[in-house]
């Protein structure tokens, strides 16, 4: 009688240090491609089949993000797969501001990678072909500090 008890306790013990896997986490209805944004139907909340680390829980809102790498129907989201909306993808073109002071300069760019608000990001300056950093403030739009 002794060892059965040990026995459910060592069980309890061990049930309750191990995380639940019956909370409802997003899965992909369709597959999914970056950039794309997510839509209501795009994604529906049910318990996965088995844990899978970083699971993106269902009492997070994921309408709106971004795809960030595709996803196959049926596919658990994580925290990998989804972001803030990209403001500025990579190789377009975009608006570089500089400012100091009252002192502002504009200039054409490109970017060398995709950011969303606040990133920083690599530019190249098609007029000097050199790279220079700066911080996605909108819509292609990216603005160097003075002093980088």
């Amino acid at each position: 009688m002794q060892i059965m008890q040990t026995a459910a306790a060592a069980f309890l013990i061990i049930a309750a240090a191990t995380p639940t896997f019956a909370d409802d986490v997003w899965h992909a209805t369709r597959t999914l491609m970056p950039g794309d944004t997510v839509r209501s139907d795009d994604v529906v909340a049910h318990a996965p089949v088995r844990p899978v680390p970083d699971a993106v829980p269902a009492s997070q809102v994921v309408i709106g993000l971004e795809i960030k790498r595709r996803l196959s129907d049926g596919r658990v989201l994580t925290v990998r797969d989804v972001g803030p909306r990209s403001a500025v993808k990579s190789s377009t073109p975009v608006n570089v501001v500089w400012k100091e002071g009252a002192l502002s300069l504009e200039l054409s760019g490109r970017a060398l990678e995709a950011g969303a608000v606040g990133d920083e990001i690599r530019v190249l300056n098609t007029m000097t072909s050199r790279t220079i950093r700066g911080t996605v403030v909108g819509d292609g739009m990216v603005e160097i500090r003075s002093g980088q």
